[in-house]
């Protein structure tokens, strides 16, 4: 059943109230080289490790959904940082986007640090409302050199073993690439990957980037992708947040098309994790051809990864952020994302 197209009352109404927020989102074995050196200088050693990216898999040669979006799942983030602490700004709001954008499949969420227990963590409700879970953490204190380094393996089996066993899809420190070097991230996701899938195999693992570092035009380019990518045996997937402060298909967006032109070459399973067109910057009231421009891109960047046919999984950012707000609001946009959910493949 289609739901009724009018915008969410309140939805409009945080719309109007809002003048500026930000939303913070941003074992198989052990290799031997840490395990002898935890077997001669004790469980505490401080071990720095060396990697060796294996080689990169061939490309595809045939896309996976054949010209449709029926092999892609489509989801969302959605939150509401206006509602107060005793309102619902999680899966309530999350359902208010499915009714307006939906049937939407997947639901990303974040803890700002490990969570104790998937349970009680920010997707442990998802199954009980009906949605698959794409789940984002930090390490204690963001420390990634002592995850690298095994100081949490015991809290990161912990939470694997809590997690339910129906194909979870989770990463470590989504946006890298600001806070660390592209080796830093490696060791840390090498480690990881180890540690999460020897707990429990049925988690989906793999790295999260930020399309503004992968423009090798810009001055802020990523440098050499090689020394950011795991490698096939530590990734169970590859993924990316990408934005378009105004709408531009994924196609000709540099940024987007340096880390999709590269992950290609990886063979991995690729996912959209992050997605937002045409931002309402704080304090500014949506232009209306912007609005109708935005609902253009989201078909366009659907029939073009249809025809490509390599992501698997396509999340649109329905939420607010540091730039403004990105929720999909408008008759037209909300249109447009239903067509792309209703097309997408089923839970």
């Amino acid at each position: 059943m289609i739901p009724d197209r009018r915008p969410n009352a309140a939805r409009l109404l945080a719309a109007t109230a809002w003048s500026s927020a930000a939303l913070s989102c941003s074992l198989v074995q052990l290799p031997a080289d840490h395990a002898a050196a935890e077997a001669a200088f004790g469980d505490g050693a401080q071990v720095s490790l060396t990697h060796q990216v294996p080689d990169r898999a061939p490309p595809r040669v045939r896309p996976l959904g054949g010209g449709e979006l029926s092999d892609t799942w489509i989801g969302a983030a959605a939150a509401d940082p206006i509602r107060s602490a005793d309102e619902d700004s999680g899966l309530g709001v999350f359902d208010e986007s499915n009714a307006d954008i939906g049937p939407l499949v997947f639901r990303r969420s974040f803890d700002s640090s490990l969570p104790v227990s998937f349970a009680g963590s920010a997707a442990g409700a998802d199954a009980a409302y009906g949605y698959r879970s794409f789940v984002s953490w930090k390490p204690p204190n963001g420390d990634f050199v002592g995850a690298a380094q095994g100081r949490y393996d015991a809290q990161v089996t912990a939470w694997a073993l809590s997690v339910p066993t129906t194909g979870v899809y989770a990463t470590a420190y989504h946006e890298p690439e600001n806070d660390m070097t592209g080796p830093q991230f490696v060791a840390m996701q090498q480690h990881l990957y180890s540690v999460v899938k020897a707990a429990n195999p049925s988690i989906r693992w793999g790295p999260v980037y930020m399309s503004y570092w992968w423009n090798p035009a810009s001055s802020h380019y990523v440098g050499d992708p090689d020394a950011w990518w795991p490698g096939n045996a530590y990734a169970d997937f590859t993924a990316v947040d990408t934005y378009a402060l105004q709408a531009s298909p994924l196609e000709s967006d540099p940024e987007f098309r340096g880390w999709y032109d590269y992950m290609l070459g990886t063979g991995e399973q690729m996912i959209i994790a992050e997605y937002g067109q045409y931002v309402v910057p704080p304090g500014q009231v949506a232009d209306p051809a912007k609005l109708a421009q935005r609902a253009e891109v989201i078909a366009q960047d659907a029939a073009w990864l249809a025809a490509e046919g390599t992501i698997s999984m396509w999340l649109y950012w329905d939420a607010l952020g540091e730039k403004g707000d990105w929720r999909l609001n408008d008759p037209d946009s909300q249109d447009a994302w239903q067509n792309v959910a209703e097309a997408g493949r089923d839970g």
